[in-house]
């Protein structure tokens, strides 16, 4: 079975250009001028040092993960973890990202059946997020979002809902695809030195996925990577 995934390759914050839409397949319980100054005789002014950034994150962080639940996902080096929502399975070995999404270093997947699946990707951020102020973050993930719609989707609104997952700062979208065959709830949580990309995608049981997605977002641990 074929499933079609908003997946953002990464922010600009993770030093990409440009963002894509990315295609996976789910495969079923069987089977990412320069300037010349002018030439001067007068020495240059001693430099003043700039005083550190103070970090504008939401909380001290966390430094080690300690999800519970008879099944956790949690990719063996990775930055978060998380339970297994009720009535969702393990697929993440059952969807293959395309290409485009290779700069995600972790990516597991929980889902039901066909196009309704949550994808959880980390990347890694060349600079601490966590010195960078709201602003700063919304406009890198609006011209995110200009990318995506180029490739086919249509967002609801370019203005995040900014909220906290595991007390961290993350920015909430909704969009669906072009023909309006699936809708998805993109969630993108800063810590740090990570960026966890929540996608929840659903077509044909969207109170089941939108129930699983709250499990997902109420439970995910993120590990301070510094």
């Amino acid at each position: 079975m074929r499933l079609t995934v908003a997946l953002t390759a990464c922010l600009l914050l993770c030093g990409c250009t440009t963002a894509v839409a990315g295609q996976g397949t789910y495969l079923g319980p069987t089977t990412t001028q320069v300037t010349t100054a002018p030439p001067t005789t007068t020495a240059a002014p001693t430099p003043t040092p700039a005083p550190t950034p103070t970090p504008v994150r939401y909380d001290p962080g966390r430094r080690a993960l300690a999800c519970r639940g008879t099944q956790v996902l949690a990719p063996k080096g990775g930055p978060y973890c998380y339970p297994i929502p009720a009535g969702m399975r393990d697929a993440t070995g059952e969807v293959t990202l395309a290409a485009g999404t290779g700069a995600a270093r972790y990516v597991t997947a929980v889902g039901l059946a066909d196009r309704d699946v949550i994808v959880v990707l980390a990347y890694r951020t060349p600079s601490n997020t966590d010195l960078l102020p709201n602003a700063t973050i919304a406009g890198d993930l609006r011209k995110v979002l200009v990318s995506l719609t180029r490739a086919g989707f249509v967002f609801a609104s370019r203005t995040p809902k900014v909220t906290t997952v595991d007390r961290a700062r993350a920015f909430a979208y909704h969009a669906r695809s072009r023909d309006s065959s699936y809708q998805s709830d993109l969630t993108f949580v800063f810590r740090g030195r990570s960026q966890v990309e929540v996608l929840c995608q659903y077509a044909d049981q969207p109170a089941a996925v939108q129930r699983a997605c709250r499990q997902v977002l109420g439970t995910l641990q993120i590990r301070t990577v510094t």
